[in-house]
């Protein structure tokens, strides 16, 4: 029997956090091994009982879910870690991703958004939720190639060429932990959704090789 999915989760919003407690356990993959209300909280529960993955809400007491989440990579870089938010401003969502974060979800994402994004990051694919994209998107402008550093363009085109982040951290001779963070911060500048949706955004504004 395949080994269930370890999920810690992080909120202080209590009725929230039981029913995502609720919802998560429902499911036969995975199993909710602590909750959280802070982020305090959230780093001595990881270190216990070191997680596969947490759902953190980045907007919590003592400890915030941004500093928490930096403190948890740093030292267990395995451990994914989802941001789970009210807010879809590009402030939060920067945060989010520069924290280290695998993933950044709305609340109000329906169950099976949820459970799919859950097992997407676990195959080390970061998800984005499409709505706060979209919004993102309305209120900026689409960056510039210019506002992409070389390493960057480097792993955008080999993001459009279908490398995974290992098959790209060997092509480059960097740590996985480096290519993940470079894919997610363009996801953040260009405001897509995922790595498909990357490689249109490269091909639509000629930063992709042209096969």
């Amino acid at each position: 029997m395949k080994e269930k999915v370890k999920v810690i989760l992080a909120d202080d919003h209590k009725l929230l956090l039981a029913g995502l407690n609720m919802q998560i356990a429902s499911w036969e993959e995975f199993e909710v091994i602590a909750t959280c209300v802070n982020g305090k909280e959230t780093v001595e529960a990881c270190e216990k009982c070191l997680p596969d993955v947490i759902l953190m809400d980045m907007q919590m007491p003592v400890l915030s879910g941004v500093e928490a989440t930096r403190i948890i990579k740093e030292k267990h870089p395995e451990v994914k870690i989802v941001a789970l938010t009210t807010f879809d401003d590009h402030e939060t969502v920067e945060n989010a991703l520069n924290a280290g974060c695998d993933g950044f979800l709305l609340k109000v994402s329906d169950p099976e958004q949820l459970r799919s994004s859950l097992h997407s990051v676990m195959d080390g694919v970061n998800v984005m939720d499409a709505e706060a994209m979209r919004h993102l998107r309305q209120k900026e402008e689409a960056p510039g190639t210019g506002e992409f550093n070389e390493r960057e363009l480097t792993v955008l085109k080999l993001v459009c060429k279908g490398y995974t982040n290992k098959e790209i951290a060997g092509a480059l001779s960097l740590q996985p932990g480096t290519v993940k963070n470079i894919v997610s911060m363009l996801l953040s500048k260009t405001f897509c959704v995922s790595r498909a949706d990357l490689t249109r955004y490269a091909y639509k504004n000629n930063l992709a090789d042209e096969e």
